[in-house]
């Protein structure tokens, strides 16, 4: 008796690991499905769905280590696992790296960091130009102004050294973004054109956008002026890519020692959106 209950719970083992496991109906919707749950009732009253295992929040998944830059450590016997964030209102999936969200986009999925407003004035990212050209320098943002920036894209990673070896951001997903850099610029100098500076998205240390940015239309320009400049692109980037900002100035007719400064205001920041 014994002998036959081993053999009949071998031979059920045996089915169960080359069969299909169908839950909600007899029927198999598909011969390539390991897995299926059927909705047997198509209404809103009787159809009953699938639930799958739900955080609050990134502090709670699996794997998550605060003290990394991208936040988890890896495990590529992990890869394909999903859970749904309640805080996103998204389902994410393990890469074997980190938890990405995937399905669809309602919200979280933007980064947007500004300058420390602390930083002392003779610090500024400053430009002059003096009849030959201008240099240029790198705008670094962070997360400072607790209110608006945020970093949903886990982008933000300031390495190497400013206006040298600098990058600002550090992409964790390939695709395509939309990027509007905002910039509060204080010129200084005498013209009889007006002041033009140069923003400059670099990514991996190629230009890949710019914009020229007149600060005033009027002539006979005097020092102390404050503009607001931006510029707004879409480009695609990979895992991995850097990106930085910078400004360059544009040396105006008759310019007189022309200085440019970029002023930490809630007028200066960038917004990086995954589409």
């Amino acid at each position: 008796m014994r002998k036959k209950i081993y053999i009949t719970t071998f031979l059920m083992t045996a089915t169960m690991a080359f069969s299909q496991v169908i839950i909600g109906s007899a029927i198999n919707p598909s011969p390539n499905s390991m897995f299926s749950v059927v909705n047997k009732d198509d209404s809103a009253a009787g159809s009953k769905g699938m639930m799958i295992p739900t955080v609050n929040n990134e502090t709670e998944l699996p794997l998550y280590n605060a003290g990394l830059p991208n936040r988890f450590d890896k495990d590529p016997s992990m890869q394909g696992m999903i859970m749904y964030r309640k805080d996103i209102q998204r389902v994410v999936v393990y890469d074997g790296d980190i938890w990405k969200p995937t399905f669809y986009e309602t919200g979280g999925r933007a980064t947007r960091a500004s300058m420390n407003p602390t930083t002392a004035e003779s610090d500024f990212p400053s430009v002059g130009c003096i009849l030959i050209g201008c240099g240029e320098k790198d705008v670094p943002f962070g997360f400072h102004n607790t209110s608006l920036d945020g970093d949903k894209l886990g982008i933000i990673d300031p390495q190497g050294a400013v206006n040298s070896s600098f990058s600002n951001f550090t992409f964790k997903e390939s695709g395509f973004y939309k990027i509007l850099i905002s910039l509060k610029v204080k010129t200084s100098g005498i013209h009889v054109s007006p002041p033009v500076i140069s923003f400059r998205a670099l990514k991996n240390g190629a230009i890949i956008a710019r914009n020229d940015v007149s600060l005033n239309e009027a002539i006979l320009i005097t020092a102390g002026a404050n503009r607001v400049g931006t510029m707004e692109f879409l480009a695609m980037f990979d895992k991995g890519d850097k990106l930085k900002v910078q400004v360059s100035g544009g040396v105006s007719i008759l310019t007189v020692a022309d200085v440019y400064k970029i002023v930490p205001t809630d007028g200066t920041f960038i917004s990086i959106e995954k589409l």
